[in-house]
């Protein structure tokens, strides 16, 4: 809508006719009821009051408004007249299609925000970095040690000769030590990193399920609403039979009662709606602030591959990956347990005050007189490495057993679904219209349509729930068997 500078007069100028009028009739009215207690005037004076003064007589066309309150009402409007067309409409020219102003969100922003925002996956990111700085504290080298010492002290005696020493110290690991730690440091972060991903997946997969709840909802909320269209055309058609005698009132009352039932169904189905688009906001870090439509395709789509091609890729999921590394980082751990017997070496170097043209030299070493503690050790990392082995192999039969048993749910649903597309929703919907037009004709009783429109609500809803059982088996078959 464009704004022209003469809008606001435009605007005004019926409000100005309108007070005139109001004012030209008040006289009017005040005129008359004087007019019928003064008998000495004229004719022509009773007519000119009851006409009003000649236009160019008037100097003040509101009698009854002051300039003032003029200038307030003309300035109301045409603040309201030049201010809101700016923020409420556009400079769009007549013709041009205005592109919707309502927010949709699709699929794909709602995969790629959880993956920016949803709080497990920062999580599992933080992880990564936790074991990449415990890998650099694990695989540095010792910190050398300054020693300091002070030979030839007198106490109480007679004075001698002192000495002071300056010393460097370093502690040199048992060869293999520090390659073993960094390996299992190593395998702790590619673990990490594959549980990243794993959870990537869970995630990505619980942001399908709840976008397609949502969209369940959604179409559920839209269908309840269409009903309401039936209901008033029963309605409209039940009040023409009755007033023609043809059906009882109670047939009426009935429809009253079945759409004030829908009502509270619609009601429901908008608290139900808004629960699932918490739920999905929740999954996306809470980053949208308000609610939008979702975009959902209600068309049955039957999954392409096969028993055999899913359980291929079961082997490449990045929660067996993960915990195959996990076993690597622990047979790593033994490794470095069994060689924690093996001494290390302690090399100093001192530099005498009085003797400087000698350096000396010391080497020291651990004796390893008692081996419970080496013994302690090797066995908590041989029970950490079975641990993982028995995780790994239990995740692995676990995958396989979740894929089998919500395969073998999809294909039923199929099944479902196959049968509400071929034969029962266009039965039930054919068989609802020719309901209607019998029993606007006559031919039909109220019962019989309620009951076919009954039948013909439960067919859609349980098409609706089945198909949406279908959206959320695909989205779960990538992760079926993993725990969140």
């Amino acid at each position: 809508m464009r704004f022209y500078p003469v809008y606001p007069l435009k605007v005004a100028e019926p409000l100005r006719k309108n007070l005139k009028l109001k004012n030209q009739q008040k006289r009017i009215g005040a005129d008359e009821n004087s007019a019928r207690f003064s008998s000495d005037l004229s004719f022509r004076a009773r007519k000119r009051k009851i006409n009003g003064p000649r236009p160019g007589l008037n100097r003040r066309p509101f009698n009854l408004v002051s300039p003032n309150s003029f200038k307030l009402v003309f300035f109301i409007i045409f603040f309201i007249c030049f201010i809101f067309p700016w923020s409420g409409y556009s400079s769009t020219p007549p013709g041009v299609p205005v592109a919707s102003t309502e927010k949709v969100l699709t699929l794909e922003e709602a995969l790629d925000l959880a993956l920016r925002a949803n709080p497990d996956i920062l999580q599992a990111q933080q992880e990564i970095q936790l074991w990449q700085g415990q890998a650099l504290q694990l695989t540095s080298w010792p910190l050398p040690e300054i020693a300091f010492s002070r030979e030839g002290l007198n106490l109480g005696r007679k004075k001698g000769e002192s000495e002071i020493n300056f010393g460097l110290q370093q502690l040199i690991e048992f060869p293999e030590k520090r390659s073993l730690r960094r390996q299992s440091s190593q395998s702790g972060i590619e673990a990490a990193s594959w549980r990243l991903e794993a959870r990537k997946k869970i995630v990505l997969s619980q942001v399908k399920k709840a976008y397609y709840l949502v969209g369940q909802a959604q179409e559920i909320l839209a269908y309840y609403r269409s009903l309401l269209d039936f209901f008033n055309e029963s309605l409209r058609t039940a009040q023409l039979r009755y007033e023609a005698g043809e059906v009882p009132y109670l047939d009426i009352v009935r429809l009253e009662l079945e759409k004030l039932r829908l009502r509270n169904e619609i009601l429901q189905a908008e608290k139900d709606l808004e629960e699932r688009w918490l739920d999905l906001n929740l999954l996306l870090g809470g980053e949208i602030g308000e609610r939008r439509e979702v975009e959902v395709k209600l068309k049955f789509e039957p999954l392409a591959r096969s028993l055999e091609e899913i359980l291929e890729e079961v082997s490449r999921r990045p929660s067996l990956i993960s915990l195959s590394q996990e076993v690597e980082r622990t047979r790593a751990e033994v490794k470095l347990a069994r060689k924690s017997l093996l001494p290390d070496i302690q090399i100093a170097f001192y530099y005498p005050s009085l003797r400087t043209s000698s350096i000396g030299f010391q080497i020291g070493t651990s004796l390893p007189l008692w081996r419970s503690q080496q013994k302690g050790a090797v066995a908590q990392a041989m029970a950490q490495q079975r641990l993982a082995e028995i995780a790994l192999e239990f995740e692995r039969r676990q995958i396989i057993s979740g894929v089998i048993s919500l395969f073998n749910r999809i294909r039923s649903l199929e099944k479902r679904l196959e049968l509400f597309e071929q034969s029962l929703l266009e039965e039930t919907r054919s068989l609802l219209h020719l309901t209607i037009s019998l029993y606007a004709q006559g031919k039909a009783g109220f019962l019989d349509l309620l009951d076919v429109y009954r039948l013909n609500r439960e067919t859609y809803l349980a098409f609706l729930k089945t198909l949406f059982e279908h959206y959320l088996a695909l989205a779960e078959l990538e992760v079926a068997g993993e725990s969140d």
